[in-house]
């Protein structure tokens, strides 16, 4: 039986090139397992009806990942200047489910502030957003400087969706402009067999 530790990133696996436990570490939940299960499942349910399955899978890749590695490197980056300063969290077990989570909060938050501009559905997504952190910090209050990857993860999560919906605009009028090649063949050969080429 392998130890869920095992499977947990730290910011010293990865910098000695672990890079595999960045993906092993977002499928293992930490304590209490049973509310980061729940909320897991909660939160991905309603990304999922109000992302769509795509940007669900994309915000949680992305938010997991990108976070982890971001707050490594400011970890990193701080040792470089005094070296002392984090050595307590260098072999921190970390895990992910709950980085996913705090990248869907922000994907869906997002969206539900952009979609509802009066003042009421507003307060009540910054309610929630607020009611979310409150809620994980009951649950985990020792607090280190790696749990700022719930931020990073959040914003990222928030700014994900908001640049979706113009990158996908751009793609499909590339597509518009440019034939791809399947289709520029189809229609050449359609004309050639009509022509009795």
């Amino acid at each position: 039986m392998v130890p869920l530790s095992a499977l947990a990133a730290t910011p010293r696996d990865i910098a000695e090139g672990k890079v595999w436990l960045l993906a092993t570490s977002a499928l293992v939940a930490d304590r209490p397992w049973l509310p980061s299960m729940l909320g897991f499942v909660g939160v991905g349910l309603v990304a999922l009806a109000v992302c769509g399955t795509a940007m669900t899978w994309a915000t949680a890749a992305l938010g997991h990942m990108v976070s982890t590695l971001l707050v490594y490197a400011l970890v990193a980056a701080v040792g470089l200047v005094r070296p002392h300063a984090f050595q307590s969290v260098l072999t921190l077990s970390d895990y992910g489910l709950s980085a996913i989570i705090a990248a869907w909060l922000g994907a869906i938050a997002s969206l539900e502030w952009k979609r509802r501009p009066a003042v009421g559905p507003r307060a009540a997504v910054a309610a929630l957003c607020v009611l979310a952190a409150l809620v994980g910090w009951l649950l985990r209050p020792d607090l280190t400087v790696l749990d700022l990857e719930h931020l990073v993860a959040f914003a990222l999560g928030a700014a994900l969706v908001r640049r979706a919906p113009a990158a996908t605009a751009r793609l499909a009028a590339q597509l518009r402009s440019k034939p791809a090649p399947i289709a520029r063949s189809v229609r050449v050969s359609s004309w050639s067999g009509r022509a009795g080429l």
